[in-house]
């Protein structure tokens, strides 16, 4: 296949504005830190006060051999302080570098590719756009700001904010849900949950409603709101033509195992990003018929793009969201 024929099939893939998934790998790229940077982190904030559990000796063991947080964190039960300690500075960490670029991005210091891609998206019937992630941060929210595009967080009020679910049914331009929370969340001693926004400290009695990774997640993502989200998440997923991943990498059951079932009765799905794992390239290469994997080449400067049997490559960075728009649009 040439590149003409190559850029097309990806335009049609997506021309029926596809329900997008965004993963870690879609933020990256603007300073928000991934597993390693949070991995050290955890390590040099809270590693001596726990020196003396077994548990956590396994944990940052783990941390330390190169494993990713996920990994690690699977089939150790830690106690419920050291949890609370891992959500506390998970939050810190990459509010830090949250509140860094909408600080620069408040004084118009560049444009967020995401945003201009969100927007395009809007500008087809129905004119909105349905967006999940996994991710804490606030890039997409702030793509949408740059580019005047409404975006539905299910959060009702203005300057204290209560999540409210009933706003998925209302019609926005970007309705995005968030399965695994936001630096904006924290929950209440009271057990409300809020969304305070833009917060350099966690406030007082409050507490990060974030859901870190690992085998506690499971129990977490039981929980409202998480609960309420993912089957909001599931009716989105279900009603899709299409699926455009952005820097996703397939690690969560709750979300792709709805995905998995749509792929095969030939929905098509589009992935962007710098490198999927071989797990996650054997998973939707073996269940989709419809598939294009967009992701940087061993080849220094040049792009592959894997589909159904078959594999092209391209010059230039396109598996880099700013040069994939150009592909679209």
């Amino acid at each position: 296949m040439d590149r003409e024929a190559t850029f097309r099939l990806v335009q049609k893939y997506t021309q029926d504005v596809p329900l997008i998934l965004i993963g870690t790998g879609g933020t990256m790229p603007y300073g928000i830190p991934g597993m390693p940077q949070l991995a050290s982190h955890l390590i040099a904030q809270i590693g001596s006060k726990y020196e003396s559990d077994e548990a956590w000796s396994i944990f940052q063991g783990r941390l330390m051999d190169g494993k990713d947080l996920e990994s690690a964190l699977t089939g150790i039960n830690l106690l419920e302080e050291i949890m609370q300690d891992i959500t506390r500075n998970t939050w810190e960490l990459i509010a830090e570098h949250d509140l860094q670029l909408f600080y620069r991005v408040l004084k118009n210091e560049f444009t967020l590719p995401l945003g201009k891609l969100l927007h395009a998206m809007c500008v087809p019937h129905p004119k909105q756009v349905n967006v999940v992630t996994t991710n804490y941060d606030r890039v997409i929210e702030y793509s949408c700001d740059q580019f005047n595009i409404s975006v539905n967080t299910l959060c009702d009020g203005r300057y204290i904010r209560k999540i409210d679910i009933q706003l998925a049914k209302g019609k926005c331009n970007v309705n995005l849900l968030k399965v695994h929370g936001s630096l904006d969340w924290f929950e209440h001693d009271n057990g409300n949950i809020y969304s305070v926004p833009l917060q350099r400290k966690i406030p007082e009695q409050m507490h990060p409603k974030i859901i870190p990774p690992g085998s506690e997640k499971y129990r977490s993502i039981a929980q409202p709101p998480s609960r309420d989200i993912i089957h909001i998440a599931d009716d989105y997923i279900a009603k899709a033509q299409s699926f455009l991943c952005i820097g996703y990498g397939f690690n969560d059951e709750q979300i792709q195992t709805n995905i998995i079932s749509a792929i095969r009765k030939d929905k098509p799905i589009v992935v962007v990003t710098k490198k999927l794992s071989d797990s996650a390239f054997r998973m939707i290469s073996s269940n989709a018929a419809k598939y294009i994997i967009i992701q940087e080449s061993d080849a220094p400067g040049f792009t592959d793009f894997f589909m159904k049997e078959e594999k092209y490559s391209e010059k230039g960075d396109l598996w880099r969201l700013e040069e994939f728009f150009n592909i679209l649009y």
